[in-house]
């Protein structure tokens, strides 16, 4: 019988309950969904679709497959080179545009910078410009959400329709959504630091401006610039999707190829798609390590002067040359190469805004005049089209990211660098075995590479490529964004295990346990709520390309918001695009709901 000061666990806990509703919620999708890939036609044989496909990659082609091409064609490696260096350009230009743009409206959203509350005779007025401070918080807060709310390929038909098919509207497509994750990542990180360095600022007579540029921004900046290196990785990702809407980035070389069974060209072409993506991470790890361990410091000399000072201050060796690589490779894509500003239309631009402008207008109301005709017209849309639009594009990216969770759960711990080796969490449990270590080395690497390539192929291409071998339905779509989403939720969550207390786990293997043990009883239980973080996270972003993901195949947003732009129904492409919107402003609210309820935990 349990004594009175034992410690009883509650039957009920957001924890418990969050597991329970997540199983819940995967088998419900896969209920709705039903299991439509085993019901193939019978004319269709993906078995040897998938041989034939995958075959071809051990054989990548360095030549055109296609024997009826005329003498003066441009040669196959020089054209999909090509278009990667497009693919780049595309990437580094809106990446400039989105960084100082995150900068800007992240400050903003930053609460990190504003006054502190005095109490003196005027305590009054400093209550107005709190409450307008919290005004323009929230308003940017809601700009930045809508922002990264629609999928950089959906802005791109956007501004394609608005602006033009010149190629800087493409860019400017792509940086919106960037700079809205830009500015909301960057404001927490900045309001996640400590602030003892702030307040000693203040202390000596700062003011709130000073403190926040002077010691707050400093404090963030090596996080600030990690994290972009991160979305430059996905810079270069997306812009290769373009190339699906006919932009000529690597992505058009596949989908061509592709299309004419060329396979090998195929293999050729993600080969190079994937080794510049892990270069870029490579790259990115690089940054991270290097800018989060103390730089050389040159011996001090004898005589104490400010010039001797200035010698003898830390500095990285290679760093800033990795910076000035960057920022020559983004003056050389806005500088170098073909105009960003072609332009081809007999419509001018003006022209073109003003018809967009005017076909956003509920086609009811252009006719009458009249904004409640729009209602019955909306009403129609949603029963005709939008619930079941909106309905499968939520099950998509709600079963993808449980499936992705679900798998990535169990490999994490095999590609954590402190549990897949042969000291797991610093301490070993046998004697030092140098093929053991070798072994779980390599290990270790074949997990994390997995993870790698499963991030590295873009979840549109992937999806492209399996409904030729799977057919036109929806777990093609579900495969290829699980598998995309599997590498990121491996690499994150791997971060959050190496980055973790290791004092209870080493605590549970020196009594005895293994690292299996270790992991689920000393890291997961304190590093949970994290976890759910990058679940929430991820979902957001689920939403957002299982809308793109419908443009391929299924009557999801995707679908008719491609259906609709095709014939120039800019009125109903708008609701459709909205109806994500809306729901991403939902995830956000309950993501921010649900990891406070964790937090209290």
């Amino acid at each position: 019988m349990p004594s009175k000061n034992s410690i009883r666990q509650p039957l009920w806990s957001w924890r418990r309950a969050s597991l329970l509703s997540f199983s819940l919620l995967l088998l419900y999708c896969i209920y709705y969904l039903g299991l439509d890939f085993i019901q193939l036609p019978p004319s269709a044989d993906p078995v040897a679709a998938a041989r034939q496909f995958f075959s071809a990659a051990l054989h990548p082609a360095l030549s055109d497959q296609n024997p009826s091409l005329p003498a003066d064609t441009t040669p196959f490696l020089q054209r999909i080179i090509e278009g990667m260096l497009t693919t780049l350009r595309y990437a580094f230009i809106a990446m400039s545009m989105a960084v100082p743009a995150g900068l800007i409206l992240g400050f903003f959203c930053s609460s990190a910078w504003w006054p502190l509350k005095r109490r003196h005779s005027h305590s009054y007025s400093i209550y107005i410009v709190r409450a307008l401070l919290v005004s323009l918080k929230t308003a940017t807060r809601a700009l930045i959400t809508f922002m990264r709310s629609i999928h950089e390929l959906i802005w791109v038909l956007l501004f394609l329709a608005f602006l033009g098919d010149s190629p800087i509207t493409a860019c400017i497509a792509l940086a919106l959504p960037f700079t809205g994750t830009l500015a909301k990542v960057f404001s927490e990180l900045i309001d996640e630091q400590n602030d003892s360095t702030s307040k000693y600022v203040r202390l000596t007579g700062g003011n709130s401006l000073q403190a926040f540029f002077g010691a707050r921004l400093p404090q963030a900046l090596p996080d600030l610039i990690t994290y972009t290196m991160y979305r430059l990785e996905c810079a270069i990702r997306s812009s290769a999707i373009l190339g699906f809407i006919g932009i000529e980035t690597i992505g058009l070389s596949i989908n061509q190829s592709y299309e004419n069974t060329y396979y090998n060209e195929v293999w050729t072409e993600l080969y190079l798609l994937i080794i510049v993506v892990i270069l870029f991470d490579t790259l990115g790890s690089y940054v991270r390590k290097r800018i989060h361990r103390a730089p050389v410091s040159p011996p001090l000399s004898n005589q104490i002067d400010l010039a001797s000072l200035k010698k003898s201050q830390p500095r990285w060796k290679t760093l800033p040359y990795v910076y000035l690589g960057l920022g020559l490779a983004v003056l050389i894509s806005w500088f170098c190469g073909e105009s960003l500003d072609q332009y081809h239309s007999h419509l001018s631009r003006w022209d073109r805004t003003q018809t967009f402008l005017t076909q956003l207008i509920p086609e009811p109301v252009r006719i009458s005049h009249q904004w409640s005709d729009a209602i019955p017209w909306y009403q129609e849309l949603w029963i005709s089209k939008g619930k079941e639009a909106l309905s499968n594009t939520l099950v998509i990216a709600t079963s993808a990211l449980l499936l992705a969770a679900l798998v990535g759960y169990a490999l994490v711990p095999w590609a954590s660098r402190n549990i897949s080796n042969i000291a797991p969490f610093h301490i070993r449990t046998s004697r030092p075995n140098r093929v053991s270590q070798v072994l779980w080395s390599l290990f270790g690497f074949s997990m994390r590479l997995i993870f790698l390539i499963a991030r590295s192929i873009p979840e549109y291409i992937l999806a492209f490529l399996l409904i030729g071998i799977l057919g036109a339905h929806a777990w093609p779509l579900i495969f290829a964004l699980a598998l995309h989403n599997f590498g990121i939720l491996g690499r994150l969550w791997a971060e959050v295990s190496e980055n973790h207390d290791e004092r209870p786990a080493q605590q549970i293997i020196v009594r005895g346990g293994n690292r299996i043990q270790s992991y689920l009883s000393g890291i997961i239980p304190t590093s949970y709520n994290r976890q759910i973080l990058f679940i929430f996270y991820r979902w957001e972003t689920c939403v957002r390309e299982s809308t793109i993901l419908g443009m391929l195949s299924l009557s999801s947003l995707g679908y008719y918001i491609t259906q609709e732009a095709a014939f120039l129904r800019y009125d109903s492409m708008l609701f459709f695009i909205l109806l994500g919107t809306i729901v991403i402003f939902l995830s956000d609210i309950l993501s921010v709901s649900l990891r406070a309820k964790l937090k209290g935990a």
